[in-house]
């Protein structure tokens, strides 16, 4: 082997190639190869001297390492080749082998392969660099590899469905290849690890030799993604599993997961060997599984497993009692889709009308992903329950519907703020949605036009939102923050409102949140504003990526980013995304009415669509003419604006002629009022 390592080990289960490997590097080398295969007669260290002295041509007569070291010569170099090293298990032939490993001459090489991690100075020769480690990344397949097996079957799959099938198999050489048999055999059946060929295998090569105690752990913790000994504890409510574990990853039957040495998992292949026996056999046991498993990782604050093993036990009351704990600070955290997973396995049960307070979560989900029709029916079920009683938090049902109501807003700004109220009230002081309720009833005051009390309302939505680490509300917040700024004409605070809340997306990864379409708006806005036009067409782009998810489900600050969104699309004189924009707002205010001054801006904002496309399109300005108009604004002269920027006065007379002709103005005057149009101010 090309490397400089003294020793090679090369570790990986049984059927990833190692003994070929040995065989192509004894090729190779020739009559330089010393090559022994471990035996169980190994396992007597006077027994495995003997075969490496034999191996090595020292002759009859070795006792001891000394003499075996003794008669071996240093030159030719020469490499010595252990093949499965796993059968070796007696502390002395450990010994024996590791202390020949030490004191062979500088010359010599040394290659082990293993099923499992060999119990031999592997540490002391890593520290040295003295070791070269070849396991299962470099010995599976890649698709080139993997196609020239299945070709060798017969078999000829596209790129798509070779990249599935190393996908199942994890490039398992053996498993490639009797994958290729099956296909070959029958090409419309998705090759597992209960199909015939992998089954026998399974059971002749890795699951041999097991005890019943360690083939019922394996059978029973099918259920389990990652095998731990206190997690297959409690599955199985037995103890020791964790040197159960241990035992049977030095068989090489499960692999290690990560550095820490107490977790492990199962190959899927043999995963989907051993859930097929498992249901074969115990189908009754199975949801009894999933519910300890369940309550483990319940426990232990991992909400994604212990919801899923709730579902899969079909235990609906703990599955929905789960999922009300943990889908807020999942979503606030990331977990956006795996909330969306969730509320779509609650469709699937009959009986959740019984927890109104998980339909109204539901609502909530389906509105924030874009989906309002599914929202409606959610909020249906939530509504069709009587609105009494308390959850485990301390929340009232009451509160929880009144949230609801609040942020759905059907009934206009006053029933909204009443709503607001009344579910801040009841809802447990711990609760995250609170901030959020502080956030709609500023909106009420807001789209009322009592910009004052809005923006004290903001100020403490802000401050609970970040108490709570709701960082897209956060963010959210500031950009109404912003826009009441900019109603009063602070365009600085109005951007560092925005810079702040652009941040929290960004650091948040929450770009593809429903929130961060306002973000991302307000961005494009501001830097329209600056006349920063890359800056603007980017954050354009991005909200409107986001305009599916603005429905009339979450009516007001879906409007909102509309809004803003369509005034930056002018800005820079897209009129086709503005119209579109301007469009879907029409549409959301028409279905939800009573939303304050929202319908007159989405009005004002299709006037001035329309009124831009009878005039002629400000699409062809440049950026130089983008960074000019905002100081047309100003008290600024020619000659100081050409100053600010850096030009000429002649450049600036020509660039504002130029202006006006394409905004279809004859005066600065006329050009401002025009660009204030444009961009929404």
């Amino acid at each position: 082997m090309a490397s400089p390592a003294r020793v090679v080990a090369i570790v990986a289960g049984p059927g990833y190639g190692k003994s070929a490997v040995l065989g192509q590097w004894a090729d190779r080398l020739a009559s330089a190869a010393v090559w022994h295969t471990c035996t169980d007669a190994d396992n007597d260290p006077a027994a495995l001297l003997t075969a490496l002295g034999g191996a090595a041509g020292a002759g009859p007569g070795i006792v001891t390492v000394a003499g075996l070291v003794q008669a071996l010569p240093p030159d030719p170099a020469r490499t010595l080749l252990v093949e499965g090293v796993h059968v070796i298990t007696s502390a002395g032939s450990l010994n024996v082998l590791s202390d020949v490993i030490d004191r062979l001459p500088d010359t010599w090489r040394v290659g082990v392969s293993s099923r499992a991690k060999p119990r031999l100075p592997i540490a002391r020769l890593r520290a040295a660099g003295d070791l070269l480690e070849l396991g299962v990344p470099e010995l599976s397949l890649g698709p080139d590899e993997a196609a020239q097996v299945l070709a060798r079957s017969g078999v000829t799959l596209s790129p798509t469905a070779t990249a599935e099938l190393l996908d199942r198999t994890e490039g398992w050489p053996v498993a490639v290849s009797l994958a290729g048999m099956a296909l070959r055999a029958d090409g419309t059946r998705t090759f597992t690890g209960d199909d015939v060929f992998m089954r026998e295998y399974l059971r002749t090569e890795v699951l041999a030799g097991l005890g019943g105690r360690d083939t019922a752990l394996l059978v029973r913790c099918a259920i389990l993604d990652e095998l731990s000994g206190p997690l297959c504890d409690t599955v199985l409510r037995v103890r020791s599993s964790g040197a159960a574990l241990e035992h049977l990853a030095a068989h090489g039957v499960i692999q290690p997961v990560g550095r820490d040495g107490d977790r492990f998992r199962c190959h899927p292949l043999l995963r989907d060997l051993l859930g097929a026996e498992l249901h074969r056999k115990e189908p009754a046991l199975v949801p009894e599984l999933h519910r300890r498993a369940a309550r483990w990782y319940a426990d232990a604050d991992v909400p994604d497993q212990a919801i899923d093993h709730a579902h899969r036990a079909g235990d609906i009351a703990e599955f929905t009692r789960l999922v009300l704990d943990w889908s807020q600070q999942t979503w606030v955290s990331g977990g956006i889709d795996s909330v969306h997973k969730w509320m779509s396995w609650l469709e699937e049960a009959n009986t959740v009308s019984a927890f109104p307070a998980i339909a109204a979560h539901a609502a909530l989900i389906f509105a924030l992903v874009g989906e309002p029709a599914r929202a409606e029916r959610w909020s249906a079920i939530a509504k069709g329950v009587p609105a009494t009683g308390t959850l485990s938090d301390g929340s009232t049902i009451e509160a929880t519907l009144a949230y609801l109501d609040a942020i759905e807003a059907r009934q206009g700004t006053e029933q909204m703020r009443r709503d607001a109220r009344t579910a801040w009230e009841g809802l447990s002081p711990g609760s995250p949605l609170r901030a959020t309720m502080r956030h709609t009833e500023a909106l009420a005051d807001l789209l009322d036009g009592d910009l004052d009390r809005a923006d004290d309302l903001f100020v403490e939505a802000q401050e609970a939102a970040e108490a709570a680490g709701i960082g897209p509300l956060a963010a959210m917040v500031l950009c109404e923050r912003a826009s009441i700024a900019v109603e009063r004409g602070d365009w600085s605070a109005a951007e560092r409102s925005v810079a702040q809340a652009t941040s929290i997306v960004t650091d948040g990864a929450f770009g593809s949140y429903w929130s961060s379409a306002l973000v991302f708006a307000w961005a494009a806005r501001i830097a329209v504003h600056l006349g920063l036009r890359s800056e603007a067409v980017e954050h354009t782009r991005r909200a409107l990526a986001l305009r599916p998810l603005l429905t009339y489900g979450l009516p007001v600050v879906s409007t909102q980013a509309l809004l803003a969104t369509a005034q930056a699309s002018l800005g820079l004189g897209d009129l086709h995304a503005a119209a579109s924009t301007a469009r879907q707002a029409e549409e959301i205010v028409r279905r939800r009415p009573g939303l304050g001054d929202l319908p007159d801006k989405v009005a004002t904002l299709v006037a001035a669509v329309q009124e831009t496309a009878n005039q002629g399109r400000p699409d062809t300005l440049t950026p130089a003419e983008v960074r000019l108009l905002p100081l047309l604004a100003t008290h600024l002269t020619f000659p100081l604006i050409a100053e600010r920027l850096g030009v000429s006065r002649n450049t600036v007379k020509t660039q504002a002629i130029s202006t006006y002709r394409k905004l279809g103005v004859t005066s600065r005057n006329e050009a401002v009022a025009r660009w204030e149009v444009l961009d929404g101010s």
